[in-house]
């Protein structure tokens, strides 16, 4: 899925509750990009990113299922240890409990009884052929979690983990099924028949505070600069009315704020290449934090505010005309920054 892809996604969902609303992240940092599959009810980039980076808990696996989990210290990154095919150390979390089954199986089941509910849900899928992915589905007590096209790596948050019958100290079940297969094509996604061959899991991860995940070394050198493609292949000259609030040159560090006449945002757009969190905030009110976990140069985005969205989650009324004042807001972030607000 390319940028223009993840335009239309961030359109259809923009007027959904967050609840609804999806936005799924393939591990591998990919430069300029936002991998982001559709999801229905699995937790949005704007409510699942805005965390508190404290307390640490391990889930406990239910006995008798595979837990296969002996965590590397956080000061031991190296090498990158796996677990049924994942990184321990991802997305900000480490992973707990993971089950993985190879074609032509379909299902996997991984119960837990989660000490907390700051959870991560991965899912990955390997093997299956050039351009061919799986459709994958997931659910929890029975409860669907949505689906999408499973490639690689992919990682999503929860939020309203209680209607979900998701609690502390109860057990758990996560299931993964595959439900059907495309192949990627220019024009788009081709059905075919779910292969005989390749691989697919199932994990669960606990986020940990930022001082104690384990990020890799700094490369040496100077970092690139950043890519000037903006949303769907836009540039600054290609899209003027698109706002844009770049990190200071001689101080990434420096939180950056500007007031500016409010037009209606389709997307906000997120990019980075420093481990560490920005910040974003509107009237002070802070919708989205976004956060990067390695040197790789990658985005992330949220949905904007037409009809209504921001008010229902954040109550922020804002209307076209109006003086609104943005706020970006680094932490941890040791290298150039940006981030564009995208007019519909």
């Amino acid at each position: 899925m390319n940028l223009s892809d993840l335009k239309q996604v961030l359109d259809e969902r923009s007027g959904d509750s967050a609840d609804q609303l999806v936005h799924h992240m393939r591990l591998q940092g990919v430069q300029a990009k936002v991998v982001a599959r559709r999801r229905r009810r699995i937790a949005t980039w704007a409510t699942c990113a805005v965390v508190a980076l404290a307390g640490i808990a391990a889930a406990a696996v239910v006995p008798g299922l595979r837990t296969d989990v002996t965590p590397t210290p956080a000061d031991s990154p190296s090498p990158v240890r796996t677990i049924e095919g994942f990184p321990e150390y991802a997305n900000g979390a480490r992973v707990v409990a993971a089950e993985s089954a190879a074609l032509p199986e379909r299902r996997i089941e991984l119960t837990i009884v989660p000490t907390t509910l700051d959870l991560v849900i991965f899912s990955r899928c390997d093997g299956t052929g050039e351009k061919v992915e799986p459709w994958e589905k997931l659910s929890v007590n029975g409860h669907d979690l949505g689906g999408g096209s499973c490639s690689g790596v992919g990682a999503s948050r929860q939020h309203g983990w209680e209607r979900l019958e998701v609690a502390v100290g109860k057990p758990a079940t996560f299931v993964m099924t595959i439900t059907g297969a495309h192949r990627v094509e220019e024009t788009g996604y081709v059905p075919v028949a779910i292969p005989d061959s390749g691989t697919f899991g199932l994990a669960i991860g606990v986020r940990i505070p930022f001082d104690q995940y384990p990020l890799p070394p700094r490369p040496s050198g100077p970092l690139d600069p950043l890519h000037q493609t903006l949303m769907a292949g836009c540039t600054e000259r290609l899209c003027p009315d698109a706002v844009i609030v770049r990190s200071d040159p001689a101080d990434p560090t420096r939180p950056v704020q500007r007031t500016l006449t409010w037009k209606t945002i389709d997307s906000v757009d997120m990019l980075a290449q420093t481990p560490g969190l920005l910040h974003v905030r509107v009237n002070g009110v802070e919708i989205t934090t976004g956060e990067w976990w390695d040197y790789q140069m990658s985005a992330v985005g949220m949905f904007g505010d037409r009809r209504g969205a921001w008010k229902r989650e954040f109550g922020l009324d804002l209307n076209p005309g109006d003086s609104v004042t943005i706020e970006i807001v680094p932490e941890h972030i040791t290298g150039a920054w940006q981030v564009v607000f995208s007019p519909a």
